[in-house]
């Protein structure tokens, strides 16, 4: 099942498609967005990184939505649910990233939240997780108001980051 549409009360998401390539290009070469995410992407980065997305979307029937805003349409950010490797474990991932102009409005928790809704209600899985830099206080800040609980620090592309973890209400702790 996938699940191209959705919505919040604020924001409306679509699937990540080819045809978002300028939406796609345009965060991905922001320097302020990507100050924590590894730095801003050339034309071919962005290439292999929305192919990777675009690829989840066939593989798992999820990925990454381009968020608008309703009233305007104006290009909010990305965000949505991917697997990942962690610590050489496969884990479901959220992630987001807004445009500088949408920060400090809680855009992000409006898609994380929608994001964890439909990882457990659609896809059955057990637990997300969500990671940022260490010194990312903002993100952090989002990943603890959306109710995801710190679990540990941890070594990803080299770098210092937390990992935190929302587990599935509806699977016990046993």
């Amino acid at each position: 099942m996938q699940v191209e549409l959705i919505e919040t009360r604020r924001l409306r998401g679509e699937r990540l498609q080819k045809s978002h390539w300028q939406y796609w290009l345009k965060i991905g070469s922001n320097p302020q967005v990507m100050a924590t995410m590894g730095g801003i992407w050339n034309q071919k980065k962005a290439q292999q990184k929305m192919q990777y997305n675009c690829e989840q979307w066939e593989l798992y029937g999820h990925g990454q939505w381009l968020f608008f805003d309703k009233a305007t349409r104006e290009f909010v950010g990305r965000g949505g649910i991917r697997k990942v490797t962690v610590n050489d474990n496969e884990e479901v991932e959220l992630g987001y990233a807004l445009m500088p102009d949408f920060w400090g409005q809680g855009l992000a928790v409006e898609i994380g939240k929608k994001s964890l809704l439909i990882a457990f209600e659609q896809f059955d899985y057990s637990s997300v997780v969500c990671y940022t830099l260490t010194g990312n206080k903002r993100s952090q800040k989002v990943m603890q108001k959306i109710g995801f609980l710190f679990e540990n620090n941890i070594l990803l592309a080299n770098q210092p980051h937390v990992l935190y973890r929302y587990p599935n209400p509806d699977y016990s702790n046993a």
